[in-house]
């Protein structure tokens, strides 16, 4: 006899669940680690990881950021 559960959840509690979850786990990220701007746009980015806005790391252009609107490349 195995130990499961008693009753299905439901997709939307699961996913509540794990919303709220992701959600305190980029709380305690952001806490952890320091926020800083990017040399080359300005942005607040976390310390030692790529810029979401423009996509440099350390001055070098690590990968190209797409917009969503008209499919637009933004070499920064």
């Amino acid at each position: 006899m195995t130990i499961g559960p008693k009753k299905k959840i439901s997709q939307s509690q699961g996913r509540q669940r794990h919303s709220t979850w992701e959600m305190l786990n980029i709380k305690r990220m952001v806490n952890a680690h320091k926020i800083s701007t990017c040399k080359n746009c300005g942005a607040k980015k976390l310390s030692h990881r790529v810029c979401p806005v423009c996509g440099y790391y350390k001055g070098v252009q690590v990968i190209t950021i797409k917009t969503k609107s008209k499919d637009t490349v933004v070499d920064a």
